[in-house]
């Protein structure tokens, strides 16, 4: 898996309400056991997302909400396939991660 491709959410409990999940971790990184992924919801039920500290991705012509403050470490094992790419939207997601972590 790359950096920005986009998965089902890996943990079944939790795809209802985030159906989908996209891998933040470099691909600089040696790849490990672990890596880090952002929920993303559907923009039509998270209507008040807005402002830098939650992009708005698209993927097969629907919006979403990458939620960086929802960070999750993972098995890379637990991933299912690749359905999408969202490198596209690299400067976006990486200006809410500089906001989160530190506030610039």
């Amino acid at each position: 898996m790359a950096q920005f491709d986009v998965v089902p959410h890996p943990i079944a409990s939790l795809r209802q309400a985030f159906p989908l999940a996209v891998i933040l971790r470099s691909d600089l990184i040696a790849p490990g056991e672990e890596t880090v992924i952002a929920p993303l919801v559907p923009r039509r039920h998270f209507p008040s997302a807005t402002g830098r500290l939650s992009p708005i991705v698209r993927i097969d012509e629907e919006d979403y909400v990458v939620l960086v403050d929802r960070l999750v470490t993972l098995q890379v094992r637990s991933l299912p396939r690749r359905i999408a790419n969202i490198s596209a939207h690299r400067e976006a997601i990486q200006g809410a991660i500089d906001l989160l972590f530190f506030g610039v």
